[in-house]
């Protein structure tokens, strides 16, 4: 059986959202079936697509947005990408029996949806990431309900991105499943408690104050309250745009010194180093961060949003700020700093209940769930 991954990529070369279609594709190809891939071509190496090739996916690389054509005497002219075509162009290269569209985010366009309608190729939807700051632009809602009412199954990460997804289009949606995100931490990893007074807390994800909301912790932390407390905050993740206004927020907090941007360092690093992960996220799809935060033993301070509050009992293994706002982070935040004495015993109790709310191998189950659909 032939199983196709489109992915709908488009602001970074990978992100967390590619992490699932690509390790169920390794699951696939280790059990004798085909694969196929469809990925925005980038000018810099994608690791993950090469090593696919090397186990025998096909991948097609699609420009995006533009295309480069050869005109006349040698002369080569820049023209918009035909989404729809080139979608055609791969299916009746690829012949895929089966289609899963995975979407960084939940206005990516899905014109692969109308070539495999057109061609009777069952095609299902996996939204990584909605948020309620974007909205589809009416002139493109009939064409999205079409698009999600006609996958097999639209694939969510949490109920609560279903219900911006659902707001977006305008639409119920009775084809929807929740499905899982693979950890870079397993459940048996054993990581001892920093030797530290401080609380420290480790911010994990791209710099982009949009959607991670690192400005809210500097602004929040900022406070004259915080100035004489022992902590300090270590941002981890690779810049997507903010890092320019993040150092500034940083340089003028007055409290500068409790602050330090560490860019990509390993995830057992991370957690050798700090005792709580700090979120504060304006929107998230399942922030994995804190999936990986509890298997560490490590207490979640975080914003409600994506599945945080699913995953994190406020005051028992974190603490849930009802909104992504400065004062209701700040009022985290301060709970968490007041319980800094509990954080380890409350780091072993969310290490216990993540067992038994996340899944081991969530790219098994896709897997497994793609074959089932795929032979009905």
């Amino acid at each position: 059986m032939k199983f196709g991954f489109y992915s709908c990529m488009t602001g970074m070369p990978w992100g967390g959202s590619e992490e699932l279609w690509q390790r169920s594709a390794v699951v696939l190809l280790n059990r004798k079936h085909s694969v196929c891939v469809n990925y925005r071509h980038w000018p810099r190496k994608v690791t993950q697509l090469d090593r696919l090739a090397s186990l025998g996916a096909m991948v097609h690389r699609r420009s995006y947005p533009n295309q480069i054509i050869n005109g006349w005497f040698g002369r080569k002219t820049e023209v918009p990408l035909d989404a729809l075509a080139d979608a055609r162009q791969w299916l009746r290269a690829t012949k895929p029996d089966y289609v899963l569209v995975t979407l960084g985010y939940h206005v990516d366009r899905l014109e692969i949806g109308d070539a495999c309608r057109e061609m009777g190729i069952p095609y299902s939807i996996n939204v990584q990431c909605a948020s309620d700051h974007n909205f589809v632009n009416e002139n493109w809602v009939d064409r999205f309900r079409v698009w999600y009412r006609s996958a097999d199954q639209v694939m969510v990460v949490s109920n609560e991105n279903l219900l911006k997804v659902e707001t977006n289009i305008g639409a119920k949606l009775t084809n929807t499943v929740q499905i899982d995100n693979p950890s870079k931490v397993t459940s048996d990893s054993e990581l001892a408690w920093p030797q530290t007074d401080e609380l420290r807390m480790a911010c994990v994800g791209r710099i982009h104050l949009q959607s991670k909301g690192q400005d809210l912790i500097v602004r929040a932390l900022s406070k004259p309250i915080w100035k004489d407390r022992k902590w300090h905050v270590s941002f981890y993740g690779s810049n997507q745009g903010n890092l320019k206004q993040l150092e500034a927020l940083i340089e003028n907090s007055g409290v500068a010194e409790k602050f330090s941007i560490e860019g990509y360092s390993d995830v057992e690093e991370i957690w050798a180093n700090n005792n709580a992960l700090i979120l504060g996220s304006r929107y998230e799809g399942a922030a994995l961060v804190v999936v990986e935060a509890m298997r560490a033993g490590r207490a979640v301070i975080a914003t409600d949003t994506g599945r945080n509050r699913e995953l994190v009992d406020h005051g028992e293994t974190g603490f849930i700020a009802d909104a992504a706002t400065i004062d209701l982070l700040e009022g985290a935040i301060d709970q968490a700093y007041n319980a800094r004495e509990r954080l380890q015993s409350m780091g072993e109790v969310a290490k216990k209940r993540i067992l038994d709310r996340y899944p081991e191998s969530p790219e098994k189950d896709l897997a497994d769930r793609l074959i089932e659909r795929a032979n009905q």
